[in-house]
């Protein structure tokens, strides 16, 4: 685990120990900070297009599932006997 990891363990062991009448002054430590650090939030990232042009276009899907399907069949079969 790294130094972080272990630093925010620790932390959220502490966390759990707090009473309940003194978590909104956590809360208001921790908004404190993250204003003063003016963390980015985490954009979504989309992934549409990504395999554009790389030749799956061209692929039949029924008629392969149907190979597959037989080849299935054919290799349960072949076991069975």
């Amino acid at each position: 685990m790294s130094n972080t990891g272990i630093k925010l363990a620790r932390i959220n062991k502490q966390l759990a120990m707090i009473p309940s009448h003194k978590l909104d002054e956590v809360e208001d430590f921790v908004s404190f900070i993250l204003t003063r650090k003016k963390i980015k939030a985490k954009g979504v990232v989309k992934l549409g297009g990504i395999w554009e042009g790389m030749g799956f276009e061209k692929l039949n899907l029924k008629k392969e599932l149907k190979l597959l399907r037989n080849d299935l069949s054919k290799a349960i079969l072949k076991q069975a006997v």
